[in-house]
C-alpha cells in the first residue's frame, strides 16, 4: 500500500456541506438542556437525509469525496464503490483505491472508505473514553507496531500479536495508527503516524457527522451506528449538548439534530431520484427501520436476519424493494408495481455500475417481494 500523508485539523461539519436512530420518548433524559425543539413529519425526515446524502442529485466527480462525508462501508461486491456511484458522477471500479481516500476498520469494526482527511473522525473518534479500554488500545497498537514495522502484513498474520482476538485488532485501529487495506480477496494492515487531533473533538466531529447524515437520532442510536457503549455515545451528546434541538417526529418526541441543520430539516424538499444502494449503504443504517420502511414484511426483506443483506431499490425517498446481483445478472424485486420510467431508471443505474465485469449487466424483474399486497 502506498504510504499517504498524515491528515491535518478537522474540517468541521457544515463547512463544507450544501443544502438513525431509535425514535424516543418525550421525556428521555439525554434531551435535558438541549437548545429548542421542532416538529416534523416523516416526509421530512426522509427529504433531509436524501439530501444530505446526495441521493437527490449526483455530485460532479471533482466533489465525490463529499458523499462519503459520513464514511462509506465497504464490503461485497465493492458496496463503498455502489454507494459513492449513488451519489456522485463519474465514479470508476477503483476509485476506492483513490489516494483522496484510505480504508480503515471503522464504525461497528467494519471496513469503511473514508476521505484521508477524515481518518481521525472515523478512529480517534471511537476510542474509548474509559482510562484503562484507552490504555489497552494504545497497548494494542503498539503491539501491532512491533509486529508489522513499516511493513503491509495480512490481517491473519497480524492477529497472532493481539492474542488472536479480533476485538483488540479493532479496539488498536481506533487510535488512528492502523490503516487497513481489502480488495475483496484479503486485508492488509498497516501502521502510520496518527492524526494530529484531540481524540474528543474527533469523537464530537463524529456525532455531528452521524447527525448530519442520520438524523435525528437518539443517544443509543448513535451507539448502534458507531458501535459504541451507550457510555461512551451518552458521553458525545453530552459533549454537543449546546448544538443541539429536540425534535418531534410524527407525534413522537426523543431524537435530536443538530441545531445548525433545523432549517434544513423543518424545509426538506420532496426528495426525489432512483436508486440501487448496496447492502450497508449509509442511507440504510439509520437505527429507525420502522421509519424508512413502515411495514414489517419489508423490513425483513432488507434486514433479513442471519442471512446476507440484499441491496435496496430506492425510488423517491422510499425504499420500494430489494435487488441482487450474481456477476453480470441483477434481479429486482419491488413490493408493489413500478411505472415503466421507474424501471427504466432502475436498468440505467445497473447498467451503469462501476465494476469490472466483463459483460454488460442484465436485470430481472422477478414481481413482487414477500410482504407485497
Amino acid at each position: 500500500m502506498p504510504r499517504q500523508a498524515t491528515p491535518g485539523p478537522l474540517v468541521p461539519y457544515g463547512s463544507t456541506r450544501q443544502g438513525g436512530a431509535d425514535v424516543g420518548t418525550a421525556s428521555d433524559p439525554e434531551q435535558v438542556g438541549l437548545k429548542g425543539t421542532a416538529s416534523v413529519r416523516r416526509e421530512d425526515v426522509i427529504g433531509f437525509r436524501v439530501r444530505a446524502q446526495h441521493l437527490h442529485r449526483r455530485l460532479p466527480a471533482t466533489s465525490r469525496h463529499r458523499a462519503a462525508r459520513c464514511g462509506l462501508p465497504d464490503g461485497a461486491p465493492r458496496s463503498a464503490v455502489l454507494s459513492l456511484h449513488a451519489r456522485a458522477g463519474g465514479v470508476g471500479p477503483d476509485d476506492w483505491d483513490d489516494p483522496a481516500f484510505t480504508q480503515v476498520w471503522g464504525p461497528r469494526g467494519a471496513v469503511y472508505v473514508v476521505a484521508e482527511a477524515d481518518v481521525a473522525v472515523f478512529t480517534l473518534g471511537l476510542l474509548p473514553t474509559d482510562g484503562r479500554k484507552r490504555q489497552a488500545a494504545y497497548e494494542a497498537a503498539d503491539a501491532v507496531r512491533d509486529a508489522v514495522g513499516s511493513r503491509d502484513v495480512r490481517k491473519r498474520d497480524v492477529l497472532g500479536a493481539v492474542g488472536n482476538r479480533v476485538e483488540r485488532l479493532l479496539l488498536a485501529c481506533t487510535t488512528g495508527r492502523l490503516r487497513v487495506r481489502w480488495d475483496g480477496r484479503d486485508t492488509l494492515v498497516r501502521v502510520t503516524d496518527p492524526p494530529q487531533v484531540d481524540p474528543d473533538e474527533a469523537r464530537r466531529e463524529l456525532l455531528r457527522r452521524f447527525l448530519g447524515a442520520l438524523g435525528p437520532a437518539t443517544v443509543q442510536g448513535f451507539a448502534r451506528w458507531a458501535g459504541l457503549s451507550i457510555v461512551d455515545s451518552r458521553e458525545s451528546w453530552r459533549a454537543l449538548t449546546d448544538e443541539l434541538v429536540e425534535v418531534t417526529v410524527a407525534g413522537q418526541g426523543g431524537p435530536a439534530i443538530l441545531d445548525a441543520d433545523r432549517a434544513a430539516l423543518i424545509d426538506a424538499p420532496q426528495a426525489g431520484g432512483v436508486r440501487l444502494l448496496p447492502p450497508g449503504d449509509p442511507y440504510l443504517l439509520a437505527a429507525d427501520r420502522e421509519l424508512l420502511v413502515p411495514v414489517a414484511a419489508h423490513r425483513r426483506a432488507i434486514w433479513p436476519a442471519g442471512t446476507v443483506q440484499p441491496g435496496a431499490l430506492f425510488v423517491g425517498g422510499e425504499l420500494c424493494g430489494t435487488w441482487r446481483r450474481r456477476g453480470h445478472r441483477v434481479e429486482i424485486s419491488t413490493w408493489a408495481e413500478v411505472d415503466d420510467a421507474v424501471r427504466a431508471a432502475a436498468e440505467r443505474e445497473a447498467g451503469g455500475f462501476p465494476l469490472a465485469l466483463d459483460r454488460d449487466i442484465a436485470v430481472t424483474w422477478v414481481g413482487h417481494s414477500p410482504g407485497s399486497g
